[in-house]
């Protein structure tokens, strides 16, 4: 037997309705979300202070492993071949003046890390005491408690 197609009634209308008023906020939240352009992380690009000083380091270190490995080639030419041991000394001295440069070098950038930092400390100080003396003006602090316990006993009475 055949069924007649039936009318929608009232509260299926009314059930359309609601189903849409609820997911319309989803969807325009998911086309927002889409439509949105990824976040990008970059590195930084200005070197700070303390940075100059860390590769400065780092450098000095290369510097000196160089200088270890001229070194270890002079023990060896001393032994092994005589001949070649004052070209060796030659090399080793280089190689020293240049751990010296780069010990230099990070020396001063080192020392110009610490007064940045320094000074940012002292700002730093300086402005969150500014903070603590405005955080103690007024009534920030009293001592409630013992205010509460006044009034407490007052509306005893």
């Amino acid at each position: 037997r055949d069924i007649p197609p039936q009318k929608p009634s009232g509260n299926l209308a009314a059930m359309r309705l609601a189903l849409f008023v609820w997911t319309a906020p989803a969807v325009s939240w998911a086309r927002l979300m889409v439509a949105r352009d990824p976040v990008e992380i970059v590195a930084p690009n200005v070197a700070t202070d303390s940075m100059k000083a860390s590769m400065a380091i780092k450098d000095y270190f290369a510097a000196s492993e160089k200088r270890n490995i001229a070194w270890t080639r002079v023990s060896e030419a001393k032994t092994r071949s005589p001949g070649s041991y004052s070209a060796h000394l030659e090399k080793l001295l280089h190689a020293q003046d240049k751990t010296i440069e780069a010990l230099d070098k990070a020396a001063d950038l080192q020392g110009t890390a610490v007064e940045t930092v320094t000074a940012e400390k002292a700002a730093a100080e300086k402005k969150y005491n500014a903070k603590e003396a405005a955080m103690g003006e007024g009534r920030m602090s009293a001592d409630f408690n013992s205010e509460a316990s006044e009034l407490k006993t007052a509306m005893r009475v």
